[in-house]
């Protein structure tokens, strides 16, 4: 078992939260996606694949509510076991296991690696290597997208992927995160006595879990509402498609992953704008363009940084028969790729640094 250390400390509470996130941070940048049968987002989608083929047959909407139970379950199952095999290692390669197994909730890399990879085809007039990339991010058909329309729809999922794929994530574990942050300043001031031993019965059903474990079950807890997050919305990739086949089975992951990306999105569109003036461009038709255009997408989330994007850039993003964002103010061009690039990693940069600054001002003010 793990050394006798009062890991419920509430200084130590914030080292373990903010040393996970590093870790997970730097996997991500260093290594990038783990291979895809080591990758936990593609194990889930497997496991949404096998319930979906099972369920789909019903053709009803509770079809979809039972995958999404079902997933969640059997993964929360699986990662407590899992989670109950490695606290038994030392405890420096424990928090290592964690950090690995976080940085599968997210992808900073992996997301603008593919937006600049796309851009580079393109300025070498590689349009078919282009096309067939871009079809890995959108769902619309790519075989007989002009230039302009290829890099439309970079720049979309590009900056729609910044809350789906980055931001909503971090922000559940961040969010979770600060209250157990909370959670163990009151059991100092409790001599860990109330609280402890509540918060263990309600979570765990039992009494027995040692101060130093729980601190460790709760940063993991914090890790599993993120891929809570990532299921559903694995999920809405997965099954939220208006086809016949699939309206009834996505109608509920659909509507979940709304929910959840609710906040995050609106949080996003701000420092995308936030983000535009640092780095020198459009705020002001940023903000004009949010306030005009975020909600003519269908999905009521990701036109917050579409939109946003569109206007910092001068440009029209337009997803045929469905919604066009922005003003011409500029004939889009592949180098516009590359300044939506700038503009997503320094919104990213912005809502990771005040992650740091609220762990700062916790840790100095408590």
């Amino acid at each position: 078992m793990m050394p006798n250390i009062l890991l419920n400390n509430f200084n130590v509470c914030i080292y373990l939260l903010f040393t996970v996130f590093i870790i997970a941070l730097f996997t991500d940048f260093i290594i990038g996606e783990l291979p895809n049968n080591l990758h936990v987002v593609v194990l889930i989608g497997k496991l949404i694949d096998f319930f979906k083929k099972l369920l789909i047959k019903y053709n009803t909407y509770f079809s979809g509510l039972l995958v999404t139970i079902f997933v969640v379950i059997i993964f929360l199952l699986i990662s407590e076991i899992l989670y109950r095999i490695f606290i038994h290692l030392p405890i420096l390669i424990f928090v290592f296991v964690l950090g690995l197994f976080f940085s599968s909730t997210f992808s900073i890399k992996l997301l603008l690696n593919t937006a600049e990879s796309i851009r580079i085809k393109l300025e070498n007039n590689e349009f078919e290597q282009a096309r067939t990339e871009v079809s890995y991010l959108v769902s619309r058909p790519t075989r007989n997208l002009s230039r302009s329309y290829i890099i439309s729809a970079t720049i979309e999922s590009l900056t729609e992927n910044v809350t789906d794929s980055i931001i909503s994530p971090l922000f559940y574990y961040f969010v979770f995160g600060f209250l157990i942050i909370l959670i163990n300043y009151y059991n100092n001031i409790f001599d860990n006595s109330f609280v402890v031993n509540n918060i263990s019965l309600f979570l765990f059903n039992s009494g027995g879990i040692p101060a130093n474990d729980l601190t460790f079950h709760l940063i993991f807890i914090c890790i599993m509402i993120a891929f809570i997050y990532r299921i559903i919305n694995t999920e809405d990739a997965m099954l939220g498609y208006k086809t016949e086949e699939l309206r009834k089975i996505g109608f509920f992951p659909a509507i979940f992953d709304d929910i959840l990306n609710f906040i995050p999105a609106r949080i996003a569109g701000v420092l995308m704008v936030i983000a535009s003036k640092i780095i020198g461009m459009d705020s002001k038709n940023a903000i004009y363009i949010l306030k005009r255009d975020a909600k003519k997408c269908e999905s009521p989330n990701s036109g917050y940084t579409m939109a946003t994007a569109a206007g910092a850039l001068g440009i029209q993003l337009i997803k045929k028969d469905n919604y066009i964002l922005g003003d011409p103010l500029k004939f889009i061009e592949p180098f516009d790729i590359r300044r939506a690039y700038n503009l997503s990693r320094w919104t990213i940069f912005l809502f990771i640094l005040i992650q740091f600054i609220i762990l700062f001002i916790i840790l100095i003010v408590l």
